[in-house]
């Protein structure tokens, strides 16, 4: 899921909005049933239910470069031997391969290019305030949503982290090594995904930070159903994220 500022029923230009807005409060469990694009044989984990697991360091902001390194003996690793991805600071120019961010604006200000650039069109909205829980700094399912952009952003005072890459449309061609990069999301800011970007997250360090966090999300009534779009890389084939402090 993917978070976002709630929009307007009646879209600025360039926004493609459905006629009816969903609006709630839930809490949201991380394991999201996976729809399969794809036989079994094509993708390990595909229409299966994922265990996205994300641990982060919530304490480090705005320091450090992206880089990415696999670890195979170091204790960084432990035991599985998990890739390990670095998280690099947000900005604009690095998110835009897989979406937009935005920034706080002065009221009254004109829609222009630097707005999200929504399309929701496919079906009902749904703009909610999604809680989740318990997170830790691994990940082994990855997934992107077809039909709709998706935002997402925190409410309160703590950085967190999303894990993405380019889309490809494909859940056979889903992503490995270096083309997953992590970013370290500030308080005050929202992330607006393109459709297809592949995802995992909001990922933070619940045992440092805190236990649960609320994010406004932003996608279609029915993403959760029927366009979760996923690859499970397995147990100890997946993803450790390491806060650009812990270097």
């Amino acid at each position: 899921k993917t978070d976002l500022s709630p929009p307007h029923a009646s879209a600025s230009p360039g926004v493609s909005l459905g006629s009816v807005m969903s609006v709630s409060v839930l809490s949201v469990s991380s394991r999201i049933a996976c729809v399969s694009l794809a036989s079994s044989s094509s993708s390990r984990g595909v229409g299966a239910v994922p265990r996205t697991r994300a641990r982060v360091d919530g304490t480090s902001r705005f320091r450090g470069h992206a880089t990415f390194e696999t670890i195979a003996s170091s204790s960084r690793a432990g035991a599985s031997g998990r890739t390990s991805l670095v998280a690099e600071p947000l900005t604009s120019l690095g998110f835009a391969p897989f979406g937009q961010v935005a920034f706080p604006e002065e009221d009254g200000a004109a829609f222009g290019p630097e707005d999200a650039q929504l399309d929701l069109s496919r079906g009902t909205p749904r703009f909610y305030l999604m809680r989740l829980r318990d997170k830790h700094m691994e990940f082994d399912t990855i997934t992107y949503h077809e039909q709709c952009t998706q935002c997402l952003g925190a409410l309160g005072s703590e950085s967190w982290y999303m894990a993405v890459s380019q889309a490809t449309h494909d859940v056979t061609q889903y992503p490995v090594g270096e083309s997953i990069k992590v970013f370290e999301i500030p308080p005050g800011v929202f992330v607006k995904m393109h459709a297809g970007t592949w995802h995992a997250g909001p990922l933070w360090d619940s045992a440092a930070g805190p236990n649960a966090m609320d994010f406004y999300n932003l996608e279609l009534s029915d993403t959760n159903q029927v366009d979760h779009n996923c690859h499970e890389y397995g147990t100890g084939d997946g993803f450790k994220v390491v806060g650009s402090s812990m270097m």
